[in-house]
């Protein structure tokens, strides 16, 4: 079944979404409703007040033929015209028009299609369905999925609608306590499972240290089944640089047992006792101790290094 209904919208929503509907003289948004026998919403539409039946008629023809395939016939009142029923042959759906006996005065439900009157007469129950509010018509038709779900899921549990006008908490209140149940559940399986991981990561590290040990263990074996150790390899001794005076240098420390300072040597390099001099031959000492032919066994002292 298939039907619209013009509501008033407030005073934010913006002008460019609304329209003002000629036949029943309400400014504000047009609500389309396609439900099926049991008054369940299939699909929405909202558009300006000022769209004709036709043009919502075609839009939630699109959508129920999108969403299902099961749909063959639909019923819609006098307001829609033959173009929602040539766009419904094309869609493979049968679209009737229920026609009003003359005879009736002010409303009469008709056969079958007081269904989605109801279903109007149910989403009124619900504030923010009563007039516009939403600035996007988008926003709007997810306003009635949600009272939707609600209407379904109080069928479901047996739970009679509340008196007066019902709040989005009071509606989403039955399913966040089936959520909090669940994720309790998940929370106690998840609480299990670290502990089982926790216990696995134990056993691994332990397992690990073995693995180790036994590694350790057959390298030991099987140096010591080698034989006896090999003589150790003599490194070659240290090359002196070229310069003549490193040789000097050594001639002084191989003639003298005690070690010696840089201003010791100069004398014996028959140089005078200036910082020059000091200095260079420091940085020649530095160099023999960084080729390991000369130690320096405190700051500024150095000695042939023993054996």
């Amino acid at each position: 079944m298939l039907d619209t209904q013009s509501k008033h919208a407030a005073a934010g929503v913006p002008a460019t979404t609304t329209g003002k509907d000629a036949a029943k003289k309400v400014p504000g948004r047009k609500l389309g409703l396609a439900v099926d026998v049991l008054g369940l919403v299939i699909a929405v539409t909202v558009a300006a007040a000022s769209a004709h039946e036709n043009q919502v008629g075609t839009r939630l023809l699109h959508k129920v033929a999108e969403q299902t395939s099961t749909v063959k016939k639909a019923l819609v009142d006098q307001g829609f015209k033959t173009a929602v029923v040539a766009h419904g042959a094309r869609l493979g759906i049968d679209v009737e028009i229920i026609e009003r006996n003359p005879a009736d005065k002010g409303f009469v439900p008709q056969a079958k299609r007081w269904v989605v009157e109801r279903a109007y007469g149910i989403l009124m129950m619900y504030r923010r369905l009563v007039r516009e509010y939403d600035h996007r018509p988008k926003s709007a038709e997810s306003r009635v999925y949600w009272a939707m779900t609600d209407v379904m899921t109080r069928r479901l549990t047996g739970t009679p609608h509340l008196a007066g006008r019902m709040t989005v908490a009071d509606a989403a209140k039955p399913l966040l306590e089936r959520i909090d149940e669940r994720e309790q559940a998940i929370t106690d399986q998840a609480e299990l499972v670290r502990a089982q991981i926790e216990e696995l990561t134990a056993r691994l590290g332990e397992a690990d240290e073995h693995l180790e040990h036994l590694r350790i263990t057959r390298k030991t074996v099987l140096a010591l089944a080698d034989g006896p150790a090999h003589e150790p390899t003599l490194q070659p001794a240290p090359e002196l640089p070229e310069h003549p005076a490193y040789q000097q240098i050594m001639a002084v420390f191989t003639d003298s047992d005690d070690p010696l300072r840089a201003r010791d040597l100069c004398p014996a390099l028959d140089l005078p006792i200036v910082p020059k001099n000091t200095e260079g031959i420091r940085s020649k000492l530095k160099r023999l101790v960084s080729r390991g032919i000369l130690a320096e066994i405190e700051p500024g002292l150095f000695a042939r290094p023993r054996p």
